[in-house]
């Protein structure tokens, strides 16, 4: 079985609960999502449903490209994990995305957290608790304290992740559709390249002569 690669993606949207919450960590990014795709497509988390009410959160299936998103900073890190883990994780995801509507943000135990004091509530959860407990069940990440008190650091530091960009969102957003874009076009030149004369050859009998063009 091949190895696949999963993303952290970690932001500092500058809203008013980020800044609050920064006041406590005094971290550069404070809400972690968690992707199955470099281009960040496939991207869940736990965090507001509408971008201008912080106060109606729960499971999300993120818009990277959105202006909510967009303008953030942002650091995209890497890990691979076997294609095993990678399907245990996605499946366990897709849980979430069937009964989205059970699910809620845990607004009143974030603040307890902050304080590393546990106040964990059935079908509630805030980012990292999230992220950690997807990681967790893919058997990914061994937390060396219960996932309801992880913080996006904590992930970071407790797994081999690599660090693929920081920066501005969307500008990461236009890297990744410039790479998608340019894929065909390499993929196509690297078939050229691997095709030699001798070989092309081949494909044609000793007397074959081209059809003049008239």
């Amino acid at each position: 079985m091949s190895d696949q690669k999963v993303y952290l993606l970690l932001t500092d949207t500058g809203s008013v609960l980020t800044r609050i919450i920064k006041l406590f960590t005094q971290k550069k990014y404070n809400h972690v999502s968690l992707a199955f795709d470099e281009a960040l497509a496939d991207t869940f988390s736990f965090g507001r449903k509408k971008a201008n009410n912080p106060f109606i959160g729960g499971f999300i299936h993120e818009d990277v490209t959105s202006d909510f998103y967009s303008q953030s900073k942002c650091a995209v890190y890497s890990l691979t994990v076997s294609e095993e883990q990678a399907a245990v994780m996605r499946g366990y995801v897709a849980s979430f995305e069937k009964d989205n509507e059970k699910y809620h943000y845990n607004l009143m135990g974030l603040l307890p957290a902050l304080f590393n004091m546990e106040w964990d509530r059935k079908n509630y959860y805030f980012c990292s608790h999230f992220v950690s407990t997807v990681l967790a069940e893919g058997k990914v990440l061994q937390a060396n304290k219960p996932v309801t008190l992880m913080r996006p650091t904590d992930i970071l530091e407790a797994l081999p992740f690599v660090l693929l960009y920081e920066g501005k969102l969307f500008q990461f957003n236009e890297l990744s559709m410039s790479a998608v874009e340019q894929a065909p076009i390499i993929e196509a030149e690297k078939m050229i390249a691997s095709l030699e004369m001798d070989s092309a050859d081949l494909l044609f009998p000793d007397n074959f002569l081209p059809v003049p063009v008239l």
